[in-house]
């Protein structure tokens, strides 16, 4: 019975014995095959690995850009430092105090300039031309006067009658010669009110104004009228062509400037003079300048001198009648 349930089984033939080798722990050990499955190449996973080196080598430059921005050479030098020695340190420290001292004194140089007030310069100029321009005055007026004295003289020895009464006459009217004789004189000054000042409790303030060119030449023109033969304003001969103006706030007599107090002198008749400038012939006149704050003052003078003007007339129309 057991005979006929075991399996049969067959010889196996020589050509089908199976191989057996203890390779492991015999010098044959170099004869152990790789137990892995070599790649065959030309593979789907190897066209997709070359696709990717591929475009991993084009992006190598944005890359090295990104994450590597310092050249490796650079880093390299880097590594190792000059040594400098403390001579260097302070000539680099001196060196860079000069520049920034140098470009602080010019920065300062430019922004003076900068706010610089430019008509200072114009108004010096200014200022050096009128001066120049007085010096020449003056320098002609000394001119004048020693040539008048020249044709004085050279007059008396040609035998010219120096005491001509028309001669006389016309150099005194018109200021060529220096005067003594009696007179009087006119002082008047600026209220106290028009000068900034507390003002005077018998007068409007509202009408309170400094002396004007015009009111000296009111003066003037009535004393000529009285029979003044000859006038000076504060020492300033008043000739016939000698004018009395303002420039600015200041008043000329010629060229020459004046300012309150002013005195007006007047050579004539004493006793005539005094008559026709006093208040009660001049109302309107002076109590026009009582209104305004201005109170004249006149007074005989004795023995009033008087030099003469630097001007002389220039005639370019007039001349002599045969």
């Amino acid at each position: 019975m057991n005979d006929q349930q075991r399996p049969k089984s067959f010889a196996v033939g020589p050509g089908r014995m199976p191989y057996h080798r203890r390779v492991v722990f015999s010098s044959s050990v170099s004869l152990l095959a790789e137990r892995h499955v070599d790649r065959l190449p030309d593979t789907v996973s190897d066209i997709r690995n070359r696709r990717r080196r591929i475009d991993d080598e084009s992006l190598r430059l944005i890359d090295d850009l990104t994450n590597r921005s310092l050249d490796p050479m650079f880093s390299d030098a880097t590594l190792v430092h000059d040594q400098r020695g403390p001579l260097q340190v302070w000539m680099s420290r001196l060196l860079v105090f000069l520049i920034c001292l140098a470009v602080g004194l010019a920065g300062s140089v430019i922004v003076r300039e900068l706010h610089a007030d430019p008509r200072s310069k114009i108004r010096e100029k200014l200022i050096s031309q009128v001066e120049s321009e007085t010096k020449e005055y003056n320098t002609m007026n000394g001119q004048i006067t020693k040539l008048r004295s020249q044709i004085d003289s050279l007059s008396a020895q040609v035998g010219g009658d120096s005491n001509d009464p028309t001669v006389d006459a016309d150099n005194l009217l018109n200021g060529f010669t220096k005067v003594e004789g009696d007179g009087i004189s006119i002082s008047l000054a600026d209220p106290i009110a028009a000068t900034g000042a507390a003002g005077s409790n018998d007068t409007d303030n509202d009408n309170i104004r400094v002396i004007t060119d015009i009111d000296l030449q009111q003066f003037v023109s009535r004393l000529w009228a009285s029979g003044a033969e000859a006038i000076s304003i504060n020492g300033y001969r008043v000739g016939v062509q000698t004018s009395v103006r303002t420039a600015g706030t200041t008043i000329l007599v010629g060229l020459n400037s004046i300012q309150s107090p002013y005195t007006i002198t007047a050579i004539g008749d004493a006793d005539t003079l005094k008559a026709d400038m006093s208040s009660s012939e001049q109302k309107g006149f002076y109590g026009t300048l009582n209104k305004a704050g201005i109170h004249p003052q006149l007074s005989k003078e004795h023995m009033i001198t008087m030099n003469s003007s630097a001007g002389t007339p220039d005639l370019s129309y007039a001349k002599r009648s045969e």
